[in-house]
This record gives structure tokens, sequence and C-alpha cells, in this order.
């Protein structure tokens, strides 16, 4: 059985991003043609407001950013906003979203290789649609070839065009108002405003590019939103310096028709090499956008084969651990738009999918958040719940609607064509329901109780924080083995006893919270598959407890399984107020039982080789403090009273069934066996423990 088919964590990308390549994406994926094109646009229809309406914008943008954030932190998986909207409508919505927020990226990457022409015009004298396909197909290769290769592109593309456009800014503000270019400010009213801002909100659909990548990110509870934070702000000031200069030194007849507004500005306030930076700082923008797109759009097809919602093919990963068929489907797709639509339906069309999506993204943080799934544990949490939610998805819908009817035509189109699909394709394939169920309990039979284990795989993702203390939960693990012919049942009371005498939780409730948390995850295994069922429960720590079964232990639907056998069982009983980071726990147990550690754990003699096996670059003591031992002069000891070697840990001391943290005012007792932690091969024999912990 397979990975996914178990509810185990499936074969995934490598995570290779940081907090400046979050940024880079972010920021690359959004200037291009929002700043180097589409400014001339906007003050047709604005006037000098069309600087008002980018900030606008930018503002407008703010409660999508704080929602993905969360989402991505909650979900950290290829696949971006159609993901979270599977997860919480089912896939009827995430058809049709996924559909047309992949299409949205591929409008608004080939809006840029429409302005990338236009500057290529500048200094080349050369068909622009054929030479933007080339282009296209340049970076179709790259991201095939690798993502952290793409992100480095990314990170020299982004760097030059902040340097250019930084100085452009500079030199052009002091020429800005004095000779009463932005008069009339409001050149067609406040209406003519409100349009452009939709219109410009194209210059913000890469926002949340990286939410599409977010399986790939490090640390995503901290590099996704602070990434996003900081691109959303740099981009503003940007944009709307950057049009401040353009609208204010060049002449509105000559503006309004301009493709290229920028360098027209740069060549009054800069010298001649300045504007020449200009052109090649534009055209790596429209570069690292147009890589930036291929890099977000091909994770959507790989999401949604993912959940059988199209073809197996576009969820293969290559031999460089990329979707090679999603980015090329991806590059096929922007190469057609280029070849048939002009600049400005490809900016309104584009917009208006963008604005659609985010808005159905502020509606799931609404849906999952009001569902109570246990297991939505997102890392970072957005500010003013519902209130900040409701005011972006109004504003959103209200933008579409100021687009015009051939937006509304567009939008309303892929959305019955995405509905469509799915009932002729997807219905009967795909296994998810959606967290709106859980909403609306009266609708029990819907209740998708897998969609719980999923996301707890999902926050799996997100690996171990320094606070976790990962170490520690090992060391204060229970191991207890059972003789062959256990069945699940008497494995869990067994773990149960265990548990109970540790949360001063009774035997069966903590039984029954196993089974009504469904958080079970199945990690594969030829020889020693292993199973993690997870709940939560008023302590204010965790625990866990390892059950062996040499013979093995089916796991029947009951407790969430499908009839896999398992040589081993981890239950890990974690506190209900810190979700996330028991999810994180189990995720960090996950990775390490995908190894060859479960064969070790399965065949150690000892309780010391079952965690030693389960611990990163360490190695384990237990020592009994017996008054016949050399170990009685710990006896009476507190714990900070003692003078640990560097380089070791006292984790835990068991005391009559109890594991008890080492805690600095633990008094060690009679009959304590104390649990020390160390560098591997270097843990003292009984005799010399003292030495290492007290002298």
């Amino acid at each position: 059985m397979s990975a996914r088919d178990s509810g185990g964590v499936q074969a995934g990308l490598s995570r290779s991003l940081g907090l400046r390549h979050v940024f880079v994406l972010s920021t690359g994926a959004m200037l291009s043609s929002g700043l180097f094109l589409l400014p001339g646009l906007a003050a047709a229809d604005a006037g000098p407001s069309a600087v008002l309406a980018y900030a606008l914008a930018g503002a407008v943008a703010v409660p999508a950013m704080l929602s993905v954030a969360e989402l991505s932190t909650a979900m950290p998986r290829a696949g971006g906003a159609y993901y979270f909207l599977v997860r919480a409508y089912g896939p009827a919505v995430g058809t049709f979203s996924g559909m047309a927020t992949w299409l949205s990226l591929v409008l608004k990457d080939a809006f840029a290789l429409v302005g990338m022409s236009a500057y290529l015009n500048i200094v080349l004298d050369v068909p622009a649609k054929p030479l933007a396909v080339a282009l296209i197909a340049g970076f179709t290769v790259v991201n095939i070839c690798g993502t952290r290769a793409s992100a480095l592109v990314q990170m020299l593309l982004v760097g030059f065009v902040l340097a250019v456009m930084g100085w452009f800014i500079v030199a052009g503000l002091p020429q800005v108002g004095g000779d009463g270019s932005l008069e009339p400010f409001f050149a067609d009213g406040a209406g003519g405003l409100i349009s452009v801002v939709g219109l410009v909100f194209v210059s913000y659909g890469g926002l949340t590019k990286v939410a599409s990548a977010a399986e790939e990110i490090n640390d995503p509870s901290r590099n996704i939103p602070l990434g996003m934070g900081l691109s959303l702000l740099v981009s503003t000031a940007l944009y709307t310096l950057g049009v401040l200069v353009a609208v204010a030194v060049v002449p509105p007849a000559l503006l309004h028709d301009d493709l290229a507004p920028i360098y027209t500005a740069a060549e009054d306030v800069m010298p001649a090499a300045g504007a020449v930076l200009v052109v090649l700082a534009a055209l790596a923008a429209f570069s690292s956008a147009t890589n930036a797109g291929i890099l977000a759009a091909a994770r959507y097809p790989l999401a949604m084969s993912r959940d059988r919602l199209v073809g197996e093919r576009l969820g293969r990963l290559n031999r460089f651990n990329t979707p090679a068929w999603g980015v090329a489907a991806t590059g096929a797709g922007m190469a057609a738009v280029v070849l048939v639509l002009d600049v400005a339906a490809i900016a309104k069309v584009a917009s208006a999918f963008v604005l659609l999506t985010l808005a159905l993204v502020n509606s799931a943080v609404l849906v999952l958040r009001a569902s109570r799934i246990a297991s939505y544990a997102p890392g970072f949490t957005a500010p003013l719940f519902p209130y900040l939610q409701l005011a972006g998805i109004a504003i959103d819908l209200y933008l579409i609607i100021e687009l015009g009817a051939t937006a509304l035509l567009l939008t309303g189109a892929s959305v019955v064509a995405g509905v469509g699909w799915y009932v002729i394709y997807g219905r009967t394939r795909s296994m998810h329901g959606g967290a709106i169920y859980h909403v609306f309990e009266r609708w029990g039979r819907l209740v998708d109780r897998g969609l719980d284990r999923e996301l707890s795989a999902a926050v799996q993702s997100h690996g171990a924080r320094a606070g976790d203390e990962y170490p520690g939960l090992i060391a204060r693990a229970a191991v207890v083995s059972i003789p062959q012919g256990t069945d699940i049942n008497e494995a869990a009371a067994r773990a149960s006893e265990v548990l109970s005498a540790q949360t001063r939780v009774d035997v069966g409730t903590v039984t029954d919270r196993f089974l009504e948390s469904g958080s079970l995850w199945i990690q594969p295994s030829e020889l020693h598959p292993t199973a993690t069922p997870v709940a939560f429960f008023d302590t204010d720590d965790d625990y866990l407890v390892i059950v062996r079964a040499a013979g093995g232990i089916r796991i029947p639907a009951a407790w969430g399984g499908r009839d896999e056998q398992v040589k081993a069982l981890f239950f890990l009983a974690g506190c209900s107020a810190e979700p996330g980071r028991v999810l994180r726990l189990a995720g960090e147990l996950a990775a390490y039982l995908h190894s060859d550690r479960a064969e070790a754990v399965a065949d150690a003699a000892f309780e010391a080789e079952v965690k030693e096996a389960l611990l990163p670059d360490l190695s384990i003591g237990q020592y009994p403090l017996l008054p016949e031992l050399s170990t009685s002069a710990l006896i009476g000891r507190r714990v900070d009273a003692l003078t640990i070697d560097a380089g070791f840990f006292l984790e835990a001391v068991s005391r009559e069934g109890r594991v008890l943290r080492a805690e600095a005012d633990l008094v060690l007792e009679a009959d304590d066996q104390i649990t020390v932690l160390g560098p591997p091969d270097s843990l003292p024999v009984l005799d010399d423990v003292v030495g290492v912990l007290a002298e």
C-alpha cells in the first residue's frame, strides 16, 4: 500500500528554500509588468491617482496575505490555494479553484512576457512573440532541473531589479510635483480610481505564489509569513514611488500609450547608463516573474493529481525531484496566451482570477477555524479574525465587478468548467471531503474523518523546532512489548494504562480519545511498517508510548486503518493547548520511521536501543538509583544542584510507574531510574555516571 493510500507521508519535494528564497520568489513574482508595463494603462483610466490605486491595491492584498500565511503554515504542501480550498470545501470547489488559480498564474506571467517584448524592442529588432515563446521554453527547462537552482536564479534577478529601481526612485523623486504634473489628481473621479485598483491588482498576484511551494520551504511557520510580509511592504513601496515618478515626469499624452513607461521616465531623470540599466532591470524583472510563475503554477497540477482530480502523470516527480509534466503544461499554457490575447485583456482577466482566488482563500480560513479540527494547527495565526477575512472577501468581490463584463464572464466560465470537469472526471476518483462538513455536524454522514489525519500529516512537514524538545519526548517514552496474537484493542489498552498514569485521565477515556481523534498515520515499510496514533488531552506535557508487536497488529477501519499490519505503534498523547507542537513532534518521529530506523526499533533488545534508534546523533543511558549501587550518591540531590558535563543531558526520571521531566527542583529518590542523553558512544557505565552528573 502506498503512503497516499494509507494516510502516511508521501514522497515529497526537497525542503531547500529559506527566508531569502521566500522573499525573492514572492517579490520577483510581483515586480514585473505591474511596474514596468501597466502604469501607462492605469494612468490612462485614472490619471495621476493611479499612484494611489497601487497603494490601495497593496492594502487590499493584506487580508489575503495573512490568510495565505496562516493556511500555508497549517498545510505546507505543494498546490497553494488549491490545496487549501479542497481541504476546506471539498473537491468540487477545489477543482475549479485549482484550475482558475493555475490559469490566473498563466495569464499573469503571460502579461509579464508582453512587457518583456516591449522592452526588448527598445534594444533589439526582433519579433516579439517568437522570442517570448523561446524565453518561456528556457525557464521551463530551468524549473524542470530543480527548485533550488530556480530560486538561486531568482535571487540574482531580484537583487538587480531592487538596486536599479532604488536608483531610479532616488533620482526621480526630486522632480515630482514641482510643475503641476499631478493635477488634476483624480482625472476621472473616484469611480476611475476604484476600477483601476482592480486593474492593477494583478501586480500583487505573485504575492501568494510562494504558498504553492510551501512544501519546499524550511521552517514555514516563520519564513512564510515573514517573507511574504517583507515582500508586500517592499513591492508596495516600489510600485507607489516608481509609478509616482513615471506619472510626474512623462507627459500624459505619451504615458497613456507607452508600454515601457519606466524606461521613458528614466531617460528624463537618469543618465544614459541608468536608462540602459532600467531596461536590463525590466528584462530581469520579467524573467524573474516568468520563472516564479512557472515554479508556482506547476505545483497546482501536482497537487490536483495527488487528489486524483487530474491524471496521475501530472503528479510524477522526475529525477530532479520536480513535477516535470506540470512545468511543461504551464509553459505551454503561457505560450498559448502570449500568442492569442492582447495586453489589456490579459491584465483584467488575470486580476479577476487573482481576486476570486483570494476571496476564496479568505473564506477558507473562516471554514477551517469554524470546523474545530484538532489538527488544524497553523504556526502563524492571522489577526482580527473573522473581520479581516470578511472585509477581504467583500473588497475582492466588489473589485471583480468593477473590472467589467468580460472579466465576470470569464471567471464565471472557469467556475462552470471546473465543476463540470469534477462531475465528469473527478467525482468518482477523489476520496476527499472538506472541513465545511465539520462545521455542519448535522451532515454527519458527510464528515470526512480522514481530513483530520491528512492535516496532521501536512503539519508534519514543518519539522521539529528547537523548542519542541523531540529528544526529550523520546527519552521520556515508555516502551511496551506485546505477545503475538494481540489485537489493536489490547495494544491500545496497554498503552492507555501507561498514559493514564502520566496524564491522570482514566484508561477508558484515553482509549476513546485515540479512537475519536482519527489522527493515525501509517509509515509503510516492506519489513517493519509502523503506525502513529495521535490524541490530545488537557495536560501540560506530551507523552509517548511505543508498543512493539513482533507478530504484527492489524489496523482496522475503526482505528482509521485499512487492515494494514504494523510491527509497532507509537501512541502520542499531546497537550491540547499546543496542537502544532504535538503534530510537529509526530512528524519528526514519522520522518525517522520512514528510514531504516523502523527496523532498528523492531529488532532492539532493550528499551534504550529502541530510543536510540529514534534519536538524531545521540546515545541514551538509563541508570537505576539504588542504595547498594554507586548511584546512591545521587539520591536526595536536586537536579539543579548537579554539575553535568558538557554535552550530556539529564532528560527524565522514572518513578513509580510515571516518567517525570528532570525539572530543576526535582529531588532524586531511591528506586528512581534516570535517563541521560549524550554524544554517540560516550555514555558512561553505571559506576562512572556519578562522575558525569555530580562532580
